[in-house]
């Protein structure tokens, strides 16, 4: 029966969802804080001469607000949290402070020390911090 076959397929596509939910909605809300801190990024480099750096602290930081209301009331479903909100957001800020660190270390080498397009640098290092902050946000801030 082709509804069967078809049922068994949303069934484990449904089972596989559930399964791993919080990375597929973390992977949502990061494809939104990237545009976020691309934009800003991008915005304050072309139209407004910043350097890289002072670019990448300002783009990360507009991505850290919408990130830190997103991934806690929907990625890792904890609005109603045992935990402080307060002890939450210093521990995530946290993570994004080392995070920009590494993001900034990680565009130096590639961009300034290697010579990769600004761009190409910027998207290599944001995969990277991105499984960083992941781990850290499901194992420390949000408790998962």
């Amino acid at each position: 029966m082709p509804g069967a076959i078809i049922f068994t397929a949303n069934d484990k596509i449904g089972h596989l969802y559930e399964r791993h939910r919080s990375m597929v909605r973390f992977v949502i809300v990061g494809c939104i804080n990237t545009g976020i801190d691309f934009l800003v990024f991008s915005a304050l480099h072309i139209f407004f001469g910043f350097d890289q750096y002072s670019c990448q602290v300002a783009g990360y930081s507009a991505g850290i607000i919408n990130s830190f209301v997103m991934n806690k009331l929907w990625t890792f479903d904890r609005p109603k949290s045992n935990l402080n909100t307060a002890v939450q957001f210093i521990e995530f800020v946290g993570v994004n402070l080392v995070s920009l660190g590494v993001s900034l270390v990680g565009l130096n080498l590639l961009g300034a020390q290697a010579n990769l397009n600004i761009y190409l640098s910027k998207m290599i290092v944001t995969v990277f911090v991105q499984l960083l902050n992941y781990t850290a946000y499901k194992q420390v801030v949000f408790q998962q």
